[in-house]
Parts: structure tokens; C-alpha cells; sequence
């Protein structure tokens, strides 16, 4: 099975990826941690795609695809993606590879939550310095000053505040938001509401996907 989440940043992509990997045995395929670990390891790709992402830009399309097309090649299992596609070039793009693999994507779910919703989602984040792992500052407990995981220490990203909030919104809408209607008329597009509890959203992709597979 191979499923692809669309949303706008703080959407809840990532919490639904990792439940949805571990229930269904997926991959998962994220463009933002490919692009945030070559920037940390200051590759070419990752000096280049740096800026963009200070600024609450879309990293552009060649970067992109050079990082993600001999990942997503290479997994021969069924994946979950997420920050890839965001536009239509590399939605078609994706097409392409599958085409070549013999595979095809499955499903496309997007997740609908309010911009008011994402800033204050997103304002509040705070990501593990060595394993990724995203916390909420309010929910944190006894756990204030390291991760739950593996101990390390907190960052906010850069571009986790209001004002380059509100861009990665505007990019999004302009950029992303247009692959909703190329899905749907694919047929594989299926839109839910992201403001539910992350427990009701899985479920609800998981009694969807076993509705389609019935059909």
C-alpha cells in the first residue's frame, strides 16, 4: 500500500504518519526530514535548501526530487508520505516513478484544519535536537527540558513562528492546496477533518481504507 498526506503545516501529518506506519507495516517517506537532515549535515543540496526553509519557502523542485527519488525507489515495501508532493510537477513526477516501479499510489488523504488552528499549533511546537520527535510546550509534564525518548534537548524551529507561519499557509495554498483537485479526479483523494483527536482521525482512515479495499 502506498498513501500520500496532504495538509497545510501543523496539519497533524506527522502524528498521523506514525500511527498509520506502525498499523498498516509502512515506510515512511518524509521530504522535510530528508531536507532537514542534509541541512544539518551541510550537504550542497542542504547549504541550498537552507534559505528556503528559514524563509517558510518551498524548497525548490530539483532539490526535492534529487533527495527524494532514489529514496522512494528503494523501498520496496509500501510507504507513507508526507511534505512530498507539493506541487503538480512533482506530483506528476511521482507518478512517473511509480509508473516505472510498476506501482501506483492507493490513497491520498488531506487533512482540512483552520489557519487559526495551525499558528496556534505550530507557535507552541518544540522538536527533539537528536531524534525528530515533536512536543507540544503545554502538554511537556515533568518532562520540561528533554525528550521523552531519548533525553536529548528541545529546539524551536526557525520558522515556527506567526509571521513565517502565516507564509508557509500562503505557500501552501498557492503551491499544494491545487493537488487536492488533481487527486480527486484520480479518484484516490480522501479529505477529512484534521481538528478532531489524532485517535478519531486514524480510525477513520483505517475504516475507510478497509471500505475501499471491499470495493
Amino acid at each position: 500500500m502506498h498513501l500520500v498526506l496532504l495538509g497545510a503545516p501543523g496539519a497533524g501529518k506527522g502524528t498521523q504518519v506514525e500511527r498509520l506506519k506502525g498499523k498498516l507495516g509502512l515506510v515512511h517517506i518524509a521530504a522535510g526530514d530528508l531536507l532537514r537532515k542534509a541541512v544539518k549535515e551541510r550537504t550542497l543540496l542542504g547549504q541550498k535548501a537552507e534559505n528556503f526553509i528559514k524563509e517558510g519557502r518551498l524548497v525548490s523542485d530539483d532539490i526535492v526530487l534529487e533527495l527524494l527519488e532514489d529514496k522512494i525507489r528503494e523501498e520496496k515495501k509500501g510507504f507513507v508520505l508526507d511534505g512530498f508532493p507539493r506541487n503538480l510537477f512533482q506530483a506528476k513526477k511521482l507518478d512517473e516513478i511509480l509508473h516505472r516501479e510498476n506501482r501506483r499510489l492507493d490513497l491520498v488523504i488531506n487533512l482540512e484544519v483552520k489557519e487559526s488552528t495551525i499558528i496556534e499549533r505550530l507557535s507552541r511546537r518544540l522538536v527533539c535536537s537528536s531524534c525528530g520527535r515533536i512536543y507540544n510546550k503545554e502538554n511537556l509534564g515533568d518532562f520540561s527540558s528533554t525528550c521523552r525518548v531519548c533525553g536529548a534537548s528541545f529546539f524551536q524551529r526557525d520558522d515556527d513562528n506567526p509571521e513565517a507561519i502565516k507564509e508557509r499557509i500562503k505557500t501552501y495554498l498557492k503551491h499544494t492546496h491545487p493537488l487536492i483537485s488533481y487527486y480527486r479526479k484520480k479518484k484516490i483523494l480522501y479529505n477529512i477533518e484534521g481538528e478532531q483527536s489524532p485517535e478519531e482521525i486514524t480510525q477513520k482512515i483505517l475504516n475507510f481504507l478497509g471500505k475501499k479495499e471491499k470495493i
